[in-house]
């Protein structure tokens, strides 16, 4: 290996823009800005009219140092600003210093402010508006929001359910008038906009659903994967020989099961096209298995036993558990796909570095002809990654199968149980057996 593969990295590197647009309803595009601005250009012409803002919100203009985002609502026909809302983490914002609530009360709460609507927008600009900025906070981990809103009862705290916090004073501003915070879960709000903008004639387009999807293993799973202790260890050079056995040995107990599982998707798919997909994926996992107890071979190592005797440990039992009870249980081909996303999402972004590196260290244990002791985790970059790969594949898949926040919120939840099980899985595979590489004090 030469000095320069050596400090490549091992994983793909994707930018992530600052501003992305996509399209979120029949006449609705939406603009999401990853770093909240003083003076959004975007909001510029709705705040040029007083009777834009939400009068019932108090809409301080600072926003720094506070972590966010802002959001628009963009005509599509005619490139105009509908509506605009800026949506923060409470800890260290304005609403943290109006309420004085510590930093452990507001770990999971957003805060929604600056919401601006234009007064002649399209009927159902609003809950698009909503759904789009708190689908955000959705992405941080986050499940309650908070607003600073007036005292009275106004219309939108009946609309969305939004209750005082008992235990803050209310706030009187002068000039403006009297203010209590208020909240609402997460979870209720998203259900309640989505269901307004269908019935307004803007239901969620199915592709900026999964985007969600898409923007939760990227952010959220993706960037904690790296530091996982197998990632780690094969990055610094420290893994050991033992651990690697442990690694195929573990691998197996999941791997082995993956034709059965796709062979009940077939089975339960009514739609043809959904067939055809899981087919096609069935088809690209025959005896993958078998690689595995190859690698072990080259190894040295008893596949036999691995085969017939060795047995998941927790973190791999639990991701098991979520692929066999959505398919076994529910009977869900399409909820099934979270498992497969998440463990997918992981080597279908490793980089040809993460070879080299492992490689290098495999020869290192005296192995011959090192790559015949890798060649799952190999091909797994290839079959897994880059545009016609099965993690792409699923995704696109689920673009024509999710088409309600509904059908989202339920795929989320066993998504992110999925991506747990992974993170435990790669931190397992080293900590689990952590002995061989421990050093004197």
């Amino acid at each position: 290996m030469t000095a320069a593969s050596k400090s490549a990295p091992v994983w793909v590197h994707r930018t992530r823009p600052q501003t992305t647009r996509m399209q979120a309803s029949p006449s609705f595009d939406v603009v999401v800005d990853r770093l909240p601005q003083e003076k959004p250009a975007l909001l510029e012409p709705l705040a040029a009219h007083p009777a834009a803002r939400t009068a019932e919100l108090l809409a301080p203009q600072g926003v720094s140092p506070s972590r966010g985002c802002d959001v628009a609502v963009v005509e599509r026909t005619s490139g105009r600003t509908v509506a605009f809302a800026t949506v923060l983490h409470s800890q260290g914002s304005t609403f943290q210093e109006y309420t004085r609530l510590a930093d452990a009360a507001l770990e999971k709460a957003a805060f929604l402010t600056r919401v601006y609507v234009a007064p002649d927008a399209p009927n159902g600009t609003l809950p698009v508006l909503l759904y789009a900025g708190l689908r955000q906070a959705r992405g941080w981990g986050l499940t309650t929001v908070g607003v600073l809103m007036a005292d009275d009862q106004t219309p939108l705290a009946p609309r969305y359910g939004f209750t005082p916090l008992a235990s803050v004073p209310r706030m009187d501003v002068a000039g403006t008038g009297a203010f209590r915070a208020k909240a609402q879960r997460l979870d209720i709000l998203l259900h309640k906009t989505s269901e307004e903008a269908a019935a307004a004639g803007q239901p969620l387009d199915p592709v900026f659903l999964v985007t969600e999807i898409r923007e939760t293993i990227e952010t959220d799973f993706l960037d904690r994967v790296r530091q996982a202790h197998f990632f780690q260890a094969v990055e610094t050079g420290t893994l050991t020989r033992e651990q690697y056995t442990y690694v195929l040995t573990q691998l197996h107990q999941f791997v082995r099961y993956t034709t059965r599982l796709l062979g009940r998707c077939v089975a339960l798919s009514n739609e043809s096209a959904m067939r055809n997909h899981f087919i096609h994926h069935l088809t690209g996992e025959i005896n993958h298995e078998v690689i595995i107890e190859r690698d072990l071979e080259h190894l040295g190592e008893d596949s036999q036993y691995v085969k017939d005797a060795a047995q998941p440990n927790a973190a791999t039992r639990q991701f098991m558990c979520t692929q066999e009870s959505a398919i076994g249980f529910y009977g869900d081909p399409v909820l099934m796909l979270a498992a497969p996303l998440a463990a997918e999402g992981v080597s279908g972004n490793l980089d040809s570095p993460m070879v080299e590196k492992l490689q290098a260290l495999v020869g290192s244990w005296g192995v011959k002809e090192p790559q015949k002791a890798m060649r799952f985790i190999s091909s797994h970059i290839e079959f897994d990654g880059g545009d016609d790969g099965h993690w792409q594949g699923n995704l696109m898949m689920l673009s024509h199968y999710l088409r309600t926040e509904l059908q989202l919120r339920r795929f989320l939840s066993l998504l992110h149980v999925s991506v747990d099980a992974v993170l435990r899985q790669y931190d397992s595979y080293v900590g689990d057996v952590a002995l061989w590489s421990a050093r004197p004090q």
